[in-house]
């Protein structure tokens, strides 16, 4: 049901979150719990049902549950924990109804525009309200199980879970995270990672103004736009800032992408204009802003092939257009463009996702490197691990190839010759990857 990492009995645990989403992999036996759950739920077995759901929506970092999920019922009654970053859902099933609430902050202590904005938050959703509770401000969900099956159970999680991990985020960062209720299970990053993550942001965001430096003075709108876009998200991917940091960089690509009145010329003020307080911030408001817990459920819904295969089409036009008018130093950002804007935007099969990642990790190989990953891609020396990148490509794809007959494994088939090329090839690839079900 979730898609964002593939597991394996053999795959290595994952050492670092990369992007907004889920950082593991679905439960290997997903469809059957969830195929089991559902006959439970027409056998009016409902505490079963809940039992396999839930334990369906499990992740898995290598052969490590990530701990997302904790289910415990007796003959009468289910009790559940799930996690969704900074919030902890605590669920009771009985087999009339399911109640399910999570802390979100000190009500004594609120502001009144956070007041405001829960009371119109309330009519925004489906299933889930806020409400104050022994002076708690909680959003909850009660439903009844009479006709339960694990889709109707699956949106009201789903919406809870994301919405108070929402709110929590947004109070965290304009007000006071101290107010915050419910945080034991938040892990912050080591010092070393983090001042790692510190220089390296810090360094590209240097080289994106060195970038923008040597563009040429006139018709240079689109290529501004390239390089700052891309250097967002890249410390979005890569860094995985979350509180004001991920918020400010999600409400710049937004405002963007927006559909308004705004000149492209102005848009790209505003992304240079947060660049620049990036780059003026200090590592004691950084640092605080990074950490990690277990995700649950993805906020993005699944994209189809022909979407994805549109963008990338789309996008090596436009490499195509400033190729032939030789804006050639342009180029490598638009092919670090491409992924970085997939896995941001779409929501991805978990091969396509895993061999997106892949392609990100040859085109930043000195920040992997400096992390402790393998080195894919040599820059002095201009040479790729070729035999590992095909390795990496085959175990990305190699789990759904049952189901999608025509899936194939295309690492010999790269052009390895050149970045460039290994680029072009690799995206030509991902484009015509077939996922039809025979």
């Amino acid at each position: 049901m979730e898609w964002f990492h593939l597991f394996s009995a053999k795959k290595e645990a994952r050492r670092h979150c990369f992007g907004r989403g889920i950082n593991a992999s679905v439960n290997p036996n997903e469809p059957v719990l969830y195929q089991a759950s559902s006959d439970a739920f027409m056998q009016n077995d409902t505490l079963e049902a809940y039992s396999n759901f839930l334990n369906s929506l499990e992740n898995f970092n290598g052969e490590e549950s990530t701990g997302n999920i904790k289910v415990e019922h007796d003959e009468n009654t289910l009790h559940f924990e799930l996690i969704q970053g900074i919030t902890r859902i605590i669920g009771t099933v009985t087999k009339e109804t399911i109640d399910a609430y999570c802390l979100i902050t000190k009500a004594d202590s609120l502001h009144v525009a956070v007041k405001r904005r829960l009371l119109e938050r309330n009519y925004e959703m489906t299933y889930s309200r806020f409400h104050v509770k022994d002076g708690q401000a909680v959003l909850k969900i009660h439903l009844d199980n009479k006709t339960m099956t694990p889709q109707k159970v699956f949106f009201p999680l789903r919406e809870l879970a994301l919405n108070a991990d929402y709110e929590k985020e947004f109070i965290a960062s304009e007000f006071d995270k101290n107010s915050l209720l419910d945080m034991e299970h938040v892990t912050p990053l080591d010092d070393e990672e983090k001042e790692l993550k510190f220089r390296f942001m810090k360094s590209w965001i240097e080289e994106c103004d060195e970038g923008i430096k040597r563009l040429p003075s006139n018709d240079n709108t689109g290529m501004i736009a390239f390089t700052s876009l891309t250097l967002l998200l890249q410390i979005d991917y890569l860094l995985v800032p979350k509180l004001q940091v991920g918020r400010k960089i999600t409400e710049r690509i937004a405002d963007y992408f927006n559909n308004d009145e705004k000149l492209i010329e102005t848009k790209n003020a505003d992304l240079l204009n947060y660049i620049a307080t990036l780059a003026a911030m200090e590592y004691e408001t950084f640092a605080p802003q990074l950490y990690t817990t277990p995700m649950t459920f993805s906020p993005m819904e699944r994209t189809t092939h022909e979407e994805v295969s549109l963008f990338i089409e789309e996008t090596l036009n436009k490499i195509r257009w400033y190729k032939n008018n030789r804006y050639h130093h342009i180029i490598p950002t638009i092919y670090r463009y491409i992924a970085l804007h997939l896995l941001y935007n779409y929501g991805l099969h978990p091969s396509l996702q895993a061999l997106l990642h892949l392609v990100v990790e040859v085109q930043h190989t000195t920040f992997f490197n400096a992390l402790g990953y393998d080195v894919l891609y040599h820059e002095e020396q201009q040479k790729f691990e070729k035999r590992q990148i095909t390795a990496r490509i085959e175990e990305a794809l190699e789990p759904y190839q049952k189901q999608y007959k025509e899936l194939n494994a295309f690492g010999n088939e790269l052009d390895y010759s050149s970045p460039e090329s290994f680029n072009h090839s690799f995206y030509t690839q991902i484009k015509h990857l077939n996922y039809t079900e025979i």
